[in-house]
């Protein structure tokens, strides 16, 4: 997650729980019938037939993902704790997302301290923008933030290189702004372009809270 802002994993999820589970990556591909053939095939491994059930029995109800030797988990609290007890010797670790993150919708993150102390948005342009904008579009685009510094931010070499043209294979990119009335030039001049925009919202006092063996 991003240092100084949060939200709820999924858009719906508080809670994240790593396993350092060796050979995980032998439950690829998570369907059932592939979980049914491991519970077939080591019938005298309980913590792996427990796992799969535990997948299969919540699938609907949780997101998860496995990595080599790690198996990560996002769920509410009882299904955290439940993965936990029954996995102790294998637990590395759990995060918990601030309450007051909560509430956020999907294309809105919650922080502490806006990004670079004063932009609210985050402007993330598509990766075909390059085929969409003619150049007299860029050129304008370009113009237009050089001459209004103090309310748009680019860090994105991307977006650097696409708007002084020294990027010919543009694959996406980002750049900030400080309110809402500076986005309405933006969407006039590069709309189409445009892939999604998040909006940051100060919220006081949040804090995420990580827990290790």
């Amino acid at each position: 997650m991003r240092k100084n802002h949060n939200k709820l994993y999924y858009g719906k999820f508080r809670h994240k729980t790593e396993f350092r589970i060796p050979g995980s990556l032998m439950f690829y591909p998570t369907t059932d019938e592939h979980l049914l053939k491991i519970k077939k095939d080591y019938p005298d491994a309980p913590d792996m037939n427990y796992l799969a059930d535990f997948i299969m029995k919540n699938r609907k109800l949780l997101k998860f993902r496995f990595q080599d030797k790690k198996a990560i988990f996002y769920s509410d609290y009882n299904k955290s704790l439940e993965l936990i007890d029954n996995f102790w010797d294998f637990w590395s670790g759990s995060e918990t997302v601030d309450p007051k993150f909560k509430d956020l919708d999907k294309n809105t993150v919650g922080c502490i301290r806006l990004p670079h102390g004063k932009y609210k948005y985050q402007v993330y342009l598509k990766k075909e923008a390059q085929s969409i904008m003619s150049e007299a579009d860029v050129n304008t685009l370009k113009n237009f933030m050089e001459s209004n510094k103090d309310n748009y931010f680019i860090t994105s070499r991307d977006v650097l290189g696409l708007l002084h043209s020294k990027n010919p294979f543009f694959t996406g990119g980002y750049f900030y702004v400080t309110e809402e009335k500076f986005l309405t030039p933006i969407f006039m001049m590069a709309q189409n372009a445009i892939e999604k925009v998040i909006k940051f919202r100060k919220v006081k006092n949040g804090s995420n809270k990580k827990t290790t063996r």
